[in-house]
């Protein structure tokens, strides 16, 4: 007679497991998909196949308010003297990781359970979710740089009770954006916010609810909420800070190709499987990595800040890391902090 209990983390009983439940993923992973992030193939063949490094070229724009800019007056005397072209460069670094899983004989055995097949069949969501992870910890090292000080808005109280002043209200969103890049305001697009402060926008009746036509199979319309333009991601994790004695929220507003990426692809075995035969009488293994560039525009990574060959969590969160090397107005990133 089979044992009841727990036997390799699952749950098993006198009847040998004809299906496995499986827990819903609470991951909202649409930021990875919403145009933030812009591919661009040429940071990997910069990097090459042995390097981890790139460097982008960026040009400055023509303005006729940098110094010796002004047009010239052409009046048949005063020679057209060329004025040379200057531009500056962003510095980025490939960051690799990586898991490996097992599981024993005996769990599929005793218990009927497939776990390395259900591993299988989730780690792309499990790699997505990292990702998310490094592109918040990234944005706000970014906003830590003391360049970017325009970028956030903070209306959250120091101390003592917390008023209206402190929370988001209707003009909030509108002055942080235009704190943030003046008359290129517009370049935003994206607005990711905890579920406290999506449900005060509805509260305050700022939520609007535009309807697009889907055509597919059968044609359909959908209501796409939107905040002051922006079309908002509800995101619980990374948009709550409850380490003061209030909570405080932050809201970031994000604009398209506010971050390049790019994805290592020249792996000779990404994802492979082991089986070892002695150990616990059999146990399969599973070992995956992935590479990627995540790089804030405009940005440069000090690279020889970085202890190893592949930048760590912590290394991309210190905003020490990282200098701006573009106008300020053209990095997409901004955050409103408040306490509600």
């Amino acid at each position: 007679m089979a044992r009841t209990g727990l036997f390799g983390g699952f749950y098993f009983d006198e009847e040998v497991f004809t299906d496995m439940m499986q827990e819903a993923d609470t991951w909202d992973n649409r930021i990875l998909a919403s145009g933030v992030l812009t591919s661009d193939s040429s940071i990997m063949d910069a990097i090459g196949t042995k390097g981890n490094v790139a460097t982008i070229p960026m040009y400055r724009p023509l303005s006729i308010e940098d110094s010796g800019m002004l047009p010239l007056n052409n009046d048949g005397l005063t020679n057209n003297v060329p004025v040379e072209v200057t531009g500056n460069k962003q510095t980025c670094m490939l960051t690799q990781i990586m898991k490996a899983f097992k599981a024993k004989d005996f769990t599929k055995e005793l218990t009927g359970a497939d776990p390395l097949g259900d591993i299988k069949n989730k780690i792309a969501n499990y790699y997505q979710q990292a990702w998310i992870l490094y592109l918040m910890g990234i944005t706000d090292a970014v906003l830590g740089v003391s360049a970017m000080a325009e970028h956030i808005t903070d209306i959250t109280a120091d101390e003592g009770e917390i008023t209206d002043a402190n929370q988001i209200g209707s003009a909030t969103l509108i002055y942080a954006q235009q704190k943030a890049l003046g008359d290129m305001a517009d370049g935003f697009g994206l607005f990711v916010i905890n579920s406290m402060i999506y449900a005060r926008y509805k509260a305050l009746g700022l939520v609007d609810y535009n309807k697009y036509t889907i055509t597919n199979a059968i044609e359909r319309e959908v209501d796409l909420p939107t905040i002051g333009g922006l079309i908002p991601i509800v995101m619980d994790r990374y948009t709550i800070d409850t380490s003061g004695t209030a909570p405080v929220y932050k809201s970031y507003i994000l604009g398209q190709g506010a971050f390049l990426e790019a994805d290592k692809t020249n792996y000779e075995k990404q994802y492979t499987t082991d089986y070892d035969p002695e150990t616990s009488a059999g146990i399969d293994k599973f070992y995956t990595k992935q590479g990627k560039v995540i790089h804030p525009n405009g940005l440069s990574l000090a690279v020889d800040n970085i202890a190893n060959e592949s930048p760590t969590l912590a290394e991309l969160k210190t905003a020490a890391n990282w200098s701006l090397k573009a106008n300020h107005k053209n990095v997409k990133i901004g955050v409103i902090k408040s306490n509600g």
